[in-house]
């Protein structure tokens, strides 16, 4: 069942220079009711029991594809992001990220 991650939702949203939204989120092809992993536990079981097809970052930079370069991101449902999701958002241009906390 595809669905949200069950620890915690993060949508990350590319805005390019041209306006356009590009929307990448953190859901998971086998959706879990209650996270599998254990308090402090690295990602591995993202992939392999809950199938993530990434952090919402980098699924937000495939789906921009080129239109992320010069463009800002917004990432909502998290209070950090991990070194490889800044490299890769730097690697792909983007020039701002803001972090926000709650969509609420």
């Amino acid at each position: 069942m595809i669905g949200p991650c069950a620890k915690r939702r993060v949508v990350c949203t590319i805005y390019d220079i041209d306006g356009d939204k590009h929307v990448g989120t953190n859901d998971c092809a086998n959706a879990q009711p209650v996270c599998p992993r254990a308090p402090g536990e690295g990602y591995e079981k993202c992939k392999s029991v809950c199938q993530q097809g990434g952090h919402a970052e980098i699924e937000a930079i495939r789906v921009a594809g080129d239109k992320a370069r010069f463009a800002s991101a917004v990432l909502v449902g998290h209070y950090w992001m991990c070194e490889e999701c800044g490299a890769a958002l730097r690697k792909a241009g983007v020039h701002e990220v803001r972090i926000v906390l709650s969509n609420k």
